[in-house]
């Protein structure tokens, strides 16, 4: 199953009492789809898991291991900007268990470069040139 089949895949569980559902548009690609079930962020932005799950792994793509809402607030052009913990990411974005992996290595690599100085270097063979002292 491709990555896409995986994220049309994805819903919501009706019964869910710990999800606040909406019927406004979604606040990523202001789908407004009657049929499809939103749920509430806790910025109070509408979602379904496959744009919030488009939304988080773009980030990711771009070195950004932060998840910012990117929604607009409402009745300016300004955008809402909350922080959304990884843990409301990976619940309200129904992520796969292979999708987790994929987010939790990404965003340790990304945060291991920002705070530890780490740079990746792949096949990297180092000599010490005094063997006197090893």
């Amino acid at each position: 199953m491709t990555t896409q089949q995986q994220e049309q895949e994805k819903r919501y569980d009706p019964g869910d009492s710990t999800l606040k559902f909406v019927t406004r548009p979604d606040d990523i690609t202001l789908d407004d789809d009657p049929d499809t079930l939103r749920a509430e962020m806790s910025c109070g932005h509408a979602v379904t898991p496959q744009s919030l799950t488009a939304w988080c792994r773009s980030l990711l793509d771009q070195g950004q291991y932060k998840f910012l809402c990117p929604a607009l607030k409402e009745g300016t052009v300004k955008k809402c900007g909350a922080l959304w913990s990884y843990q409301e990411v990976r619940k309200l974005a129904v992520l796969t268990a292979d999708e987790q992996k994929h987010f939790e290595e990404a965003m340790a690599a990304l945060a291991a470069a920002e705070f530890c100085e780490y740079k990746s270097v792949s096949n990297v063979m180092c000599k010490k040139k005094n063997h006197i002292n090893l």
